[in-house]
């Protein structure tokens, strides 16, 4: 069966037994797992006797792993796109998360993950570019907005490279696990998470300019104003996004008079 939305199914017990393992599911525990595919990793999980919510929008995938473990009643499949999914319908949870996410989607998957309240931990496949995005520090190309997206949410580490022998069929670029841990509240209130994007936007959107320059031109403010805002927060006028650390991020917005407190 070829891979449908970049998904490459994982045939590796040793990387399924790790992924299983870093998510330190307990028997009786809820786990949610996007994009079960043929049903590897669900194996895995419901070995550990997890109760298994499988969310898989490919209607012949959905049918095999029914007639799998139909019966099983640690299994509750859902034959949905996760995308178009109502969270809520999943229950109460709290939830850990354990998916192998089609790489096609992975991003618009995380992205309506983080900020739904019923998630404790995750343990997600990514391609190992994405990873390394997720879980970027301040000071390389890597970082940029979706590492600060998922770091007022989450916090998070790579825990596992995985090579593409793992997969069938096999992708033209290497894998990595990255954990997530939700925190108690986001970083930043929701009612504020617009003016953070625009300013990172802004900045990132030419990150390899002194990040005043593009700030200035992108929110129409005077750049005296922003230099003034960014040595308010620590950061020298020269810096560039990617150097900016996440504390002055989440004072930024506020020092130039764009959120809500």
């Amino acid at each position: 069966m070829p891979a449908r939305l970049g998904q490459h199914f994982l045939i590796d017990e040793g990387a399924r037994d790790a992924i299983v393992a870093a998510s330190s599911v307990k028997n009786g525990e809820a786990v949610l797992e996007i994009g079960p595919g043929r049903g590897f990793l669900t194996e895995g999980l419901l070995a550990a006797e997890a109760q298994v919510t499988a969310v898989e929008m490919d209607e012949r995938l959905a049918q095999g792993l029914c007639d799998k473990w139909g019966a099983n009643p640690l299994l509750h499949l859902v034959a949905s796109d996760f995308l178009k999914l109502d969270l809520a319908g999943l229950g109460d949870g709290p939830f850990k998360i354990v998916a192998n996410l089609p790489y096609s989607v992975a991003s618009p998957i995380l992205q309506k993950v983080l900020p739904w309240a019923r998630w404790t931990a995750a343990v997600l496949m990514f391609q190992r570019e994405v990873a390394e995005r997720v879980t970027a520090e301040p000071g390389g190309a890597d970082y940029g907005l979706l590492s600060l997206s998922v770091a007022i949410h989450a916090e998070a580490e790579k825990i596992l490279d995985v090579p593409r022998e793992s997969f069938s069929p096999r992708p033209k670029i290497a894998s990595a696990v990255v954990r997530l841990v939700r925190r108690a509240a986001p970083l930043v209130s929701p009612e504020n998470q617009p003016a953070f994007f625009k300013v990172a936007r802004a900045a990132f959107g030419q990150r390899r300019k002194m990040a005043a320059n593009p700030l200035a031109q992108a929110l129409k403010l005077p750049r005296v104003r922003v230099v003034e805002a960014l040595g308010r927060c620590g950061v020298e006028p020269q810096a560039r996004a990617e150097t900016i650390p996440l504390e002055a991020w989440l004072r930024l917005p506020g020092e130039l008079g764009l959120d809500r407190s």
